[in-house]
């Protein structure tokens, strides 16, 4: 049986848009139940990004890999492509990992707040390593007064690119471990960072990383 797959993708959206009203609205809630109406899709959640509100993001659930690339196959997909490119600056940027099946994205999904974070490694990065470096990471996390509400995290089944891999300023190929942490606010998660003890837990995420991005959203489930 194959294994669930989970795709992010960004949406640079044009500037001022406005996605809960008129014309726009139908546009996009169109796009979004063509998603969730193609079969293998589990679950879409969507939001903007609080650093970056021009950029949308999703997260859905597939039942696999496969799923999706049978949608991206289908003859729905470049009508699909067509009706949202009237909000879009540029085409959908896109990946998939593999989460755990007892830690679903619902859970940090559903916080009103969640961290996104995209950890890039040499593409020879031991992944049984790291696994073992999330996992005390979310040991220490639970030793640590918090107010997380939910974490996942799993490795990207595409490779990816990122400049601190490359040479003399180019990108070079690296491996992706993607993490989702539910927070009640943005706030209590910089609150967090703030603690004594912060450094002690961290330090198994940072562990490798060649580097580190982070954002929040505010995600809703469609």
């Amino acid at each position: 049986m194959s294994e669930q797959a989970t795709e992010v993708a960004y949406l640079s959206i044009v500037p001022g848009t406005d996605l809960s009203t008129g014309d726009n609205k139908d546009i996009w809630e169109a796009t979004l139940g063509t998603i969730t109406s193609q079969p293998g899709c589990k679950s879409l959640f969507w939001g903007r990004q609080v650093e970056h509100p021009d950029v949308v993001q999703l997260v859905i659930d597939w039942e696999s890999f496969e799923s999706h690339k049978q949608f991206m196959a289908s003859t729905d997909y470049k009508p699909f492509l067509e009706r949202v490119k009237p909000l879009l600056t540029g085409p959908p940027k896109l990946f998939h990992v593999k989460l755990p099946p007892q830690m679903p994205f619902s859970q940090p999904g559903s916080a009103p707040a969640t961290e996104c974070l995209s950890i890039y490694f040499e593409p020879d990065h031991s992944t049984s390593e790291y696994d073992d470096n999330f996992a005390k990471f979310i040991e220490a996390v639970g030793k640590v007064p918090n107010e997380t509400q939910g974490l996942t995290g799993g490795w990207g089944i595409e490779e990816q690119k990122h400049e601190k891999l490359g040479k003399e300023g180019e990108e070079g190929p690296a491996k992706l471990f993607g993490a989702f942490i539910g927070w009640p606010s943005v706030e209590s998660h910089m609150k967090f960072r703030e603690h004594e003890k912060f450094p002690e837990v961290v330090k198994y995420l940072r562990d490798g990383a060649k580097a580190i991005a982070v954002h929040h959203v505010h995600f809703r489930k469609f």
